[in-house]
Order: C-alpha cells, then sequence, then structure tokens
C-alpha cells in the first residue's frame, strides 16, 4: 500500500506536535524567594529547587494555585513541581532546605544553615 506524500507530511507534522506541545513552562526557584509572581488563571509554572539541599514539601496557603510533585526517572539535579494557577486570588508557598555544612557531609555538632523558599503568587 502506497502512502500519499501529503498524508506522510501530515502524519510527521502531528507526531512532532505530540513531542513538542508548547512552549516551555515559566520556571521559578530559590532565586526567586521573597518575589511576588504574577500569572494568568490557567497559566503552568515549574518550581525548581536545588537537588544538594533536603527540602521540607513545600506548603501552599491558598487557593490560587495546586502544586504536583514532578518525578523524574533520571536525576536532574534538581527537585520540581507542577505549579497551575488553578483561581482567581493569592498564595504563598513555602519550603525550607537543609544543607550539608562540611566535606564529611554531616551537620554536626549543630543544625545546617537552612534556606527558606517563600514566593506569593497573584493569579489574575
Amino acid at each position: 500500500m502506497l502512502v500519499s506524500p501529503v498524508l506522510a507530511v501530515a502524519a510527521f507534522a502531528s507526531a512532532v506536535s505530540l513531542l513538542h506541545p508548547g512552549t516551555a513552562p515559566r520556571v521559578v526557584g530559590l532565586a526567586d524567594s521573597g518575589r511576588t509572581i504574577s500569572a494568568q488563571h490557567g497559566a503552568r509554572l515549574e518550581l525548581r529547587l536545588p537537588g544538594q539541599l533536603r527540602w521540607t514539601p513545600p506548603r501552599v496557603r491558598g487557593r490560587a494555585v495546586a502544586l504536583t510533585r514532578i518525578v523524574f526517572i533520571r536525576d536532574p539535579g534538581y527537585l520540581a513541581w507542577s505549579v497551575v494557577a488553578r483561581a482567581r486570588g493569592t498564595a504563598t508557598v513555602t519550603a525550607v532546605g537543609y544543607g550539608e555544612q562540611s566535606i564529611r557531609r554531616t551537620c554536626d555538632p549543630g543544625p545546617c544553615r537552612p534556606r527558606l523558599l517563600h514566593l506569593s503568587f497573584v493569579v489574575r
């Protein structure tokens, strides 16, 4: 059975569109801590936190955004969550990361210096 060139091109174009469904989401992270991030209702963002720190699970206050953990097959060197702007209003996302102070990768005799993530989201 022969496939017409037009059908072959159409099939290829639809396969490529499935592989690349659109632009990558805006990425926010520890460098944005303390900032207010504006997003349109329905927007998708990605929260990335450094993988060399141990993080508490991000806590969301407010109903404006929803977080879903992204699980990777291969470690990219960071932890990630999908952030969806689901309702108009505001929300705050907080998390605490703990690092290792010495070459021995231990925090003894005292606690490691915590890193605080504090993001405010405004959804319009």
